[in-house]
This record gives C-alpha cells, sequence and structure tokens, in this order.
C-alpha cells in the first residue's frame, strides 16, 4: 500500500511545474491525512517517509515545499535536511514542521535549521494549509500590486489591467473551494491561475495605444480564454456549490468584458 501511494503521486508531482510538496511523514496516518488535504487544495503532493527517503527524492526532484514531521528528529532529521539544503537549487526551499511535542529544545533547533514554522500534529491540517497558501500566493505573484504598476496613459490597457486583478484576486478566493472542481478540478484551475498570471505580466510590458496590434490581441483572446473555457468546465461539476459557481460566473463576465475592450480596438484599428 505504501509503495503504490508513493508512486501515484510521484508521477503526479513530476509532471506539474508549480505548487509541488514533499510531505515527510513518520506515520502513515499523517502523511495520508496531509497528502488528502493539500490534494483538494490543488496541490501536487509526494509522501516519503523518513529523512533519508526525502534526501533521494530531492537528488531527482524539486519540490518547491517542504513539509516535516519533527518527530523523525531522532533518525537523522537534522543532518538530512542540511543534505537537502545543499543541493544548491534546495538551499532556499520552506520548510514546515510538524510536531506532537513542542518541546522547547525541538523548536530551537527547528529555527535553527531554517523553519519557517513548526505547528502541532494534533492541530490538523488546517495552520499548515493557510501557510502554504500564503507561501505559494505570494511565491506565484497572486498578491494584489501596487496601483501605481496598472496605470498607463492609455485607458483601454488600464481597463485590461484592471479586470486582470478581479480576475486574480477572485482566483485567489476560488482556491479554498478546490475539492468542489471535481476529479480534475486542480488542473483546471491551474490553467486559470497561470492564465491570470501571464496575463497580467504581458500587459505590463505591452507599450500604450499599441492595442491595434492584430496579433497581440490574438495572444490576448488566447490566454482569456483559457479562464473563460476551464471555468466553463468547472461549472459543469455537479459539486460545486453557489459560491464558487458565483466566482466563476464572474470570471466568465469579466472575461467576456476582457473580449469586448479587444473587439474596440479591432473596430478602431480598421477605421
Amino acid at each position: 500500500m505504501v509503495i503504490r501511494l508513493f508512486t501515484v503521486n510521484l508521477i503526479q508531482f513530476y509532471k506539474f511545474e508549480m505548487n509541488r510538496v514533499l510531505i515527510v511523514a513518520g506515520e502513515r496516518t499523517t502523511g495520508e491525512r496531509f497528502q488528502e488535504a493539500l490534494g483538494q487544495r490543488g496541490y501536487q503532493t509526494a509522501v516519503v517517509w523518513n529523512p533519508m527517503q526525502m534526501v533521494e527524492f530531492c537528488r531527482q526532484h524539486t519540490p518547491d515545499i517542504i513539509v516535516m514531521d519533527l518527530d523523525l528528529a531522532e533518525h537523522g532529521l537534522w543532518s538530512s535536511i542540511q543534505a537537502v539544503k545543499g543541493m544548491g537549487t534546495l538551499a532556499n526551499i520552506p520548510l514546515f514542521g510538524l510536531s506532537s511535542t513542542g518541546h522547547p529544545q525541538l523548536l530551537e533547533k527547528a529555527k535553527a535549521a531554517g523553519f519557517s514554522a513548526v505547528y502541532p500534529t494534533h492541530e490538523g491540517t488546517q495552520s499548515v494549509l493557510a501557510a502554504l497558501e500564503g507561501r505559494m500566493e505570494e511565491e506565484n505573484g497572486l498578491e494584489e500590486e501596487p496601483e501605481a504598476d496598472v496605470v498607463s496613459r492609455d485607458p483601454s490597457l488600464n481597463r485590461l489591467r484592471g479586470l486582470t486583478r478581479d480576475v486574480i484576486n477572485t482566483t485567489v478566493r476560488l482556491k479554498a473551494h478546490m475539492a468542489e472542481y471535481g476529479a480534475d478540478g486542480p488542473e483546471l484551475f491551474g490553467y486559470i491561475e497561470s492564465a491570470g498570471i501571464a496575463i497580467r505580466k504581458k500587459l505590463n510590458t505591452v507599450e500604450d495605444f499599441s492595442l491595434h496590434d492584430k496579433e497581440l490581441r490574438h495572444d490576448f483572446r488566447n490566454m482569456i480564454g483559457s479562464v473563460t473555457g476551464f471555468a466553463e468546465l468547472i461549472l459543469m461539476e455537479p459539486g460545486v456549490s453557489p459560491a464558487p459557481a458565483q466566482g466563476m460566473t464572474q470570471l466568465r463576465e469579466w472575461s467576456k468584458e476582457f473580449v469586448n475592450i479587444l473587439d474596440e480596438q479591432k473596430a478602431e484599428a480598421t477605421t
């Protein structure tokens, strides 16, 4: 059972490029509990069962975050952490700890090892999930940008940037309902997230009054189409409750308005 569980999630872990969490669990119940909770929020997970497996895993794959059971301290945990942090790309990887005791000496060692936080194992997954959400939103650039970064002399670009900011902020809130989006929900929702980020980055590089360019409008149509299309697929799932359904519907409306602005620019370009 342990081998099958590890293999299935390793395939998922290898496939996706973001939100990858490695769980180092001393007990099977802890590993499965956190794996299920993280999976429902759209994270791609892999589980290993001791510090040595963690080191071997990190030699072949690059997680974004490690959630680690500090009850494994007597099994070479600290030296294994040093080995992982010595792998170059993982030197600054965020570490989140779980502890059944909360012993001061253990917490002091965790702090010295670079852990972002340590949470009581018996309190469940919510505190850890909240911390991971904050970390990944920060890393993925999902936080709202300062107003100075999104204002220019071109009113059409400003309108598109405002709509994109609404899309991204709504996507952040909708992530909490990931478990309702069906078996393919995490992947579909990931496309919506990625599209919003890509649109924002591209908009911030576009020169004022350049939306008359046909190829540029075509690029934006394709990107906003991902938001519309995947939001519609998620809305077809029978388990989506009213709150996220309303959010997905709003994403569609903003996407439609986005396209209307592009159409206005097309009309101006042909007159």
